[in-house]
């Protein structure tokens, strides 16, 4: 194990970053940035300089970055522990011992690692997939109209009959994945990795909604 040479007083001197959000009038964009200070009070005397005011308005928000990072971390956990709750359900529901079919509708999923899930027939409607890994995954039926799978990794993924109507797709792996039956009405396909022949059976298309599953 190494033993650090710091002092508990050197950690706490030592310079933390905190994050400012400025929110501008209606119709501006919010001003963001980061300033590397001893601690939360010279962080502000910093904000102030920056912005010739003596007193911050009360429409700035400054935070310590780790706290915001601990957080996120923090949310994300639950996010995953609820995913597992809402997976074992769903994996009773399709073997037909009670359970109930999966619903993570409007979801944000972005960046997590989920390969090789089965989520069959799951409702999977609006969600943010975007940069998710779900290489190998059962996605069967599952309704994906109008989810984000932005630069997702699908590779060897079945999507047989599942409705991709007017998901975003651009820059997916979908190597190897199997979109027999797959209803890719008004999906963006910019930039997807896809053999041209899988994507030339998957583009004879029905009418959009027509591969979403039935709740019974």
């Amino acid at each position: 194990m190494e033993v650090s040479d710091e002092s508990p007083e050197d950690i706490e001197s030592q310079p933390k970053v905190f994050v400012y959000r400025i929110q501008q009038r209606k119709g501006l964009p919010t001003l963001r940035g980061e300033i590397l200070a001893e601690d939360e009070a010279d962080a502000e005397r910093q904000l102030r300089l920056k912005l010739l005011t003596t007193n911050l308005p009360p429409h700035v928000n400054l935070e310590e970055k780790a706290e915001i990072d601990a957080r996120e971390r923090a949310a994300k956990s639950r996010n995953v522990r609820q995913l597992l709750d809402i997976l074992r359900s769903h994996h009773d529901w399709l073997r037909g011992d009670g359970g109930e079919r999966a619903d993570f509708t409007g979801r944000n999923m972005s960046g997590l690692k989920l390969p090789r899930l089965d989520l069959s027939m799951a409702n999977l409607s609006g969600c943010d997939f975007s940069g998710t890994d779900l290489s190998e995954s059962k996605l069967q039926g599952a309704n994906l109209a109008g989810s984000n799978l932005a630069g997702a990794n699908l590779k060897d993924a079945d999507l047989s009959g599942a409705d991709l109507s007017d998901a975003n797709l651009k820059g997916s792996n979908l190597a190897g994945a199997n979109l027999d039956g797959a209803d890719l009405w008004r999906a963006n396909l910019m930039g997807v990795e896809v053999a041209p022949d899988v994507l030339h059976r998957a583009l004879s298309c029905r009418h959009p909604g027509s591969n979403q599953p039935n709740d019974q």
